[in-house]
């Protein structure tokens, strides 16, 4: 028993997991069902076509012997001749006559007797039947009168189809008016056996409809799926090398096609971040290499002959420079890393100008050797301080390091303008913007990336890891908000923060900026 419920389990499991066997299968029933629904209704049309058929020839029988009495001048003699003449037209007819007032049989066919049906229908009058019974006058009678046919099943098992009918007699000279009961019947045997025929015929054309729907069904799920297939021989052709290819869609099918414009901007998303990270992998090594190089070129020059105590403090001195720099850039490159995988950060209501404050104090003496004023622009119109709905340590380090960019491009003499405006709705824009060499509209797209450098001969790479605005714009991310530039030839480069109202910047995780 266990072993047939887990056989049956595998079966619905591969059933489940083949498209083709479902499309067969699909099709397959749905031919058995619809072969099974029109042979139902075969059956059913030719079930009521037998039964009108045999209405009809009782029905005009019975017209024949009333037309016949009355011919030969309504004769009780008569009625035997009348019962040969009708079962020799009709072979599988069977007819009684009896007398309605004295009870007694009048006339009967051979190996026949018809008893009243139980519940039996009342005597048709035969002068409702017209002279030709036709199949429309049958449906008539039918409305009028109801049932005019019942089923009997003698004791031998032989079913007939019963039709009693009343003949009235005038009057013949003293004698009353008298009537005469007329009992058809027609054996139902030919027409079940035709229908016996016939289901078996619609169980040969189900198991038939069965088989050539399977193999029918299988042929037109492989040809469906032949694109399927190809898709992925299209998709397992494509590797880091040949990440360009795409799948076509040419040839796709329509239901398919929402599935490969898919895949195929998942193939755009695959090969951007391969792309970043490719210039990402060559950025780190050119930025390491420098500090290496220097480490490992100032340590074989210090090796090449004896040295004083102070020359080999100087090296040590030089050593350390470069140690802090690739300190920097590893503790920045792992922020950008946890940023990365994390979807919401501890964000509460700040005070806006204070953290402008805290990062204007932190670069107050820097801007004073370069020559630069940082200025605070914070209105506060309704009284209350603008706010922010962020996380504190996240912005003053995104606002550091758009103020360390600042200053490095910064003209002598001129302002760097720290600017903040907090909106009806609770979200807040903050601005960081100063006079200097404008960016070029081609580089202010990208200059948010990660190691990317307008100058392309990366001069002054000493200074920064490239990683500054990269930060600034993971930040933003994870507060769900925006950062952008705007840089043009005799106007102020402007950096802005947007950050959105409360609870858009998700939940609570622990600050990665404190790890």
């Amino acid at each position: 028993m266990n072993a047939a419920v887990s056989a049956a389990r595998r079966g619905l499991d591969a059933l489940r997991r083949s498209m083709t066997a479902q499309i067969s299968l699909a099709i397959t029933l749905v031919s058995v069902l619809i072969i099974l629904f029109f042979g139902m209704m075969i059956d059913r049309f030719l079930a009521r076509e037998l039964r009108e058929e045999s209405e009809l020839l009782l029905l005009s029988n019975l017209a024949f012997i009333r037309d016949d009495l009355a011919a030969a001048g309504n004769d009780p003699a008569l009625a035997p001749r009348l019962v040969d003449r009708a079962t020799r037209r009709t072979r599988r007819l069977h007819a009684e006559i009896v007398d309605e007032q004295r009870g007694s049989v009048i006339a009967r066919s051979a190996n026949y007797a018809a008893p009243a049906p139980a519940p039996a229908p009342p005597a048709l009058a035969t002068e409702l039947l017209p002279a030709e019974a036709t199949v429309a006058q049958v449906e008539g009678l039918r409305g009028r009168l109801g049932a005019v046919t019942s089923i009997w099943e003698a004791p031998d098992g032989i079913r007939y189809r019963v039709l009693r009918g009343r003949i009235p007699l005038p009057a013949q000279g003293a004698q009353p008016p008298r009537s005469l009961l007329v009992a058809l019947a027609i054996e139902t045997t030919p027409t079940r056996e035709l229908r016996r025929r016939n289901r078996q015929n619609l169980e040969t054309a189900l198991a038939v409809a069965a088989v050539l729907a399977s193999l029918f069904g299988v042929w037109i799920a492989r040809r469906i799926l032949v694109n399927v297939r190809g898709l992925g021989a299209a998709a397992s052709r494509i590797g880091a090398l040949a990440l360009h290819e795409r799948l076509p869609l040419d040839d796709t099918p329509t239901e398919l096609v929402e599935s490969t414009l898919a895949f195929n901007h998942m193939l755009d998303r695959l090969q951007n971040a391969f792309d970043r990270l490719s210039a990402f992998s060559s950025d780190l090594a050119h930025d390491l290499r420098t500090p290496i190089g220097n480490l490992l070129g100032e340590a074989q020059v210090a090796l090449s002959r004896p040295r004083s105590a102070e020359e080999y403090r100087a090296v040590l001195e030089s050593a350390v420079e470069e140690y802090e720099r690739m300190s920097r850039m590893i503790a920045n490159m792992l922020f950008l890393a946890r940023a990365d995988n994390q979807a919401a950060v501890a964000a509460r209501w700040t005070d806006v100008r204070s953290a402008l404050e805290r990062v204007a104090g932190y670069f107050e003496l820097l801007a004073e050797e370069r020559g630069v004023v940082l200025e605070l622009d914070c209105p506060a119109p309704s009284g209350a301080a603008p706010r922010v709905w962020a996380d504190e340590s996240m912005l003053v380090r995104a606002l550091s390091n758009l103020v360390s960019n600042a200053l490095q491009y910064a003209q002598r003499g001129t302002a760097i303008r720290l600017a903040a405006a907090e909106g009806a709705g609770g979200d807040c824009r903050i601005e960081v913007s100063n006079e200097g060499p404008p960016i070029a509209a081609e580089h202010q797209p990208r200059i948010f990336e990660r190691f990317y450098r307008v100058d392309a001969s990366r001069q002054g790479s000493a200074s920064g890891s490239g990683l500054g605005l990269a930060i600034v714009r993971s930040i933003m991310e994870l507060h769900r908000g925006t950062v952008s530039v705007a840089s043009a030839p005799g106007r102020r480069t402007v950096f802005r923060l947007h950050f959105p109202a409360e609870g858009a910047a998700g939940g609570s995780p622990p600050d990665i900026a404190e790890r």
